[in-house]
């Protein structure tokens, strides 16, 4: 089974780490890490594991409030719902779960654990390669 096109499993497309940040993190932080990476989403997680998600469109929120982007705390702007798919799923599942929650970046679990994050594009880039 191929990793591209309509047959493959999401965990084929992510990447071996999972980057997180954080929930005491400023939002410029975020936007550092972010921007330094070029990522779209950070897993907020603490010692006991995963507790939401960042994404650029909440910093980005952040910035349009005009709020002090060096003094708001990623907990207070993270979403505690993690949209997920298990790594077998297929790519269409995926694609349909962003679709269904209007997200653009979806993490993917293995025996319940975040193992990796996958963008709109990285799903995109496999159906049409």
């Amino acid at each position: 089974m191929s990793a591209n096109g309509r047959e493959g499993r999401i965990g084929e497309l992510v990447s071996p780490s999972v980057a997180t940040i954080l929930p005491t993190a400023t939002l410029r932080t975020a936007a550092e890490a972010m921007a330094a990476d070029g990522l779209g989403l950070l897993v907020v997680a603490e010692a006991a594991g995963p507790i939401g998600v960042l994404s650029e469109r909440d910093v980005v929120n952040a910035i349009a409030e005009d709020l002090d982007l060096a003094e708001e705390r990623v907990r207070d702007h993270c979403s505690d719902e993690i949209v997920a798919v298990d790594a077998e799923a297929s790519i269409d599942d995926a694609a349909r779960a962003m679709a269904d929650a209007q997200i653009r970046h979806l993490a993917v679990t293995r025996d319940g654990q975040v193992v990796g994050v996958v963008s709109v594009r990285d799903v995109l880039r496999s159906l049409v390669d």
